[in-house]
């Protein structure tokens, strides 16, 4: 009886060491198109993400694709442990980079977009890793942010 005990002290703690909610993209911020070179338009950013469980632990890595229209540009991994602090906000700066021709399709409703001062709207579509006490987690991530250029 006291192994069963034992146990199952050890499996609610274990099962309470995961987080409850997911960690959120809050917003990409800083968005730039950097520079151009050799054909490829070199973006950079910087994400902001919240934690909102009462747990600290670590962001594993970044998988995400960046798309315009439903095309993709460029595709973001990161994959270098960040701490993440309990109910915490923190960012992640990333660079990207896609070929020039992937923007001028489309080119004419593009160049109206620039030329009008309208923004583009970027889609990122993939998924964050976190982890903590050894347990990982995926979560996916869904996120517009418009950036105008």
């Amino acid at each position: 009886m006291k192994n069963v005990s034992s146990f199952l002290i050890i499996l609610v703690f274990l099962s309470s060491c995961t987080f409850d909610e997911n960690v959120q993209i809050k917003k990409i911020k800083g968005v730039q198109f950097t520079s151009v070179a050799d054909g490829m338009m070199k973006l950079s950013a910087e994400a902001w993400f919240y934690n909102p469980n009462d747990l600290a632990g670590k962001l594993k890595s970044i998988d995400l694709e960046v798309m315009l229209n439903n095309k993709t540009l460029a595709k973001i991994s990161h994959h270098e442990n960040i701490k993440i602090g309990k109910q915490a906000s923190f960012s992640v700066p990333f660079t990207a980079s896609f070929a020039m021709e992937d923007i001028q399709q489309g080119f004419l409703d593009n160049l109206l977009t620039i030329i009008s001062g309208k923004k583009l709207k970027l889609h990122f579509k993939g998924e964050i890793k976190v982890s903590t006490w050894g347990f990982t987690k995926t979560v996916p991530v869904d996120y517009y942010e418009e950036v105008k250029l």
